[in-house]
């Protein structure tokens, strides 16, 4: 009886033992694992909560106005073709813009001192005169802007390491889009081009229009090129010359031609429409993304845009709107093909089906600025470019065409 009682203790001794090492054991786990877990659960949301409130008062307490200072000049034009020297929020509410509280201004005298300014943009495309500035705050953003090809760029970008924040170019990799027309789907007011991979409607092989049809069968001569740079790097006057002698007949306006129709006149724009059958959109230079004012010209009207550059067209307007000169071989196959859509009217009117899916809308890179420049993430992100040289020239240009002329 008594052996039994010792079992007994000792068992109970080696029950409450091993509690204590499980507890022990437990509270190591806690300890070591578990409660370093629970605290970088605590670091992560107390981060989270800071981050919310920096956002919650950069959004709704910080609404200060952003100044953007234009330092130099656009070409030729002081104010960059703007109404005035300083435009306000006002301007920027008028173009309907998503950020408004803004200040565009060429005066580097509007503030205390260039410094002071958030933004500063330079039009490197030819340099400029006079001194750089000479102080540079750390908040500032200094952009880059270039709306000619690296082809027509004389300013040496080669001494810009390191100096610019932001691009303000036709690029579409550029931080800020500097282009010329955007194309909005009617149904839901998006903008869907330019992009580098825009989601297009189909709709070509299915589009009829008698009455578009009978329209046009009434022009009488099939091509028109309005032009004033002569002997472009893209060779574009050569290939013009090509196409007149594989038997096309083209109307040169302008400087490089024989006929003259002044810009605005009305007689101008209603010939697009009554007269020619096609537009040649040809570019100065073959670069990428380099689509000009030309295409955008002829999309006004119902005439078909004949495009020649460097682009991928499709990243601008949707399939089956234009014809690229690249996608032939040579320039009498491009020349048959023009022919054949003049022999059959209702092959030529399809280039339209476009126009019932969307419009050509403005831009404006000033409302794409004051944006970026009220986005917390665009603005506390570290950026420059090292070697803008590079990213402007490597690989954008080309001297040599697909198509044979």
């Amino acid at each position: 009886m008594v052996a039994l009682l010792d079992r007994k203790m000792q068992l109970k001794h080696v029950l409450l033992f091993g509690a204590v090492v499980l507890l022990c054991c437990l509270y190591l786990v806690y300890e070591k694992c578990l409660l370093a877990t629970i605290n970088s659960y605590q670091v992560l949301d107390d981060h989270n909560r800071a981050r919310a409130a920096r956002i919650e008062q950069e959004v709704g307490g910080d609404r200060r106005t952003r100044y953007i200072l234009l330092y130099t000049s656009f070409f030729s034009e002081r104010w960059w073709g703007l109404l005035a020297e300083t435009l306000g929020p006002d301007y920027f509410a008028y173009q309907h813009c998503p950020a408004t509280d803004c200040v565009l201004t060429s005066n580097r005298q509007l503030l205390r001192a260039v410094a002071d300014y958030d933004a500063v943009v330079f039009h490197v495309a030819t340099g400029w005169d006079g001194p750089l500035p000479a102080v540079r705050s750390p908040h500032q953003l200094y952009v880059a802007a270039l709306m000619e090809s690296p082809a027509h760029t004389k300013h040496s970008l080669a001494l810009d390491g390191s100096y610019f924040n932001w691009t303000m170019t036709y690029r579409l990799d550029s931080d800020v889009l500097f282009n010329y027309r955007n194309v909005v789907d009617l149904e839901s007011g998006e903008v869907i081009g330019p992009a580098v991979r825009p989601s297009w409607r189909n709709g070509f092989y299915e589009y009829g229009n008698a009455s578009l049809v009978e329209l046009v069968q009434r022009k009488r001569k099939a091509a028109a090129q309005f032009v004033s740079h002569c002997g472009a790097l893209s060779g574009r006057d050569r290939l013009v010359q090509a196409l007149q002698s594989a038997g096309l007949e083209v109307d040169v306006y302008g400087s490089c031609g024989t006929l003259n129709c002044p810009r605005g006149k009305p007689e101008c724009s209603q010939m697009l429409d009554t007269v020619y059958w096609f537009y040649l959109s040809f570019e100065n230079s073959l670069c990428v993304d380099y689509v000009t004012e030309k295409l955008y010209n002829a999309l006004e009207h119902h005439i078909v845009p004949v495009v020649f550059g460097g682009a991928d067209y499709n990243r601008f307007m949707p399939p089956g709107s234009y014809i690229d000169a690249q996608a032939f071989r040579t320039a009498t196959e491009l020349v048959e093909h023009l022919r054949y859509l003049m022999d059959n009217p209702a092959e030529y009117v399809r280039y339209f089906w476009w126009k019932q899916h969307y419009a050509l809308g403005d831009t404006n890179q000033y409302c794409d600025l004051c944006q970026r420049l009220h986005s917390v993430s665009a603005r506390e992100r570290v950026q420059y470019y090292r070697d803008i040289k590079a990213w402007w020239y490597d690989d954008a240009c080309t001297a040599r065409s697909k198509i044979e002329f």
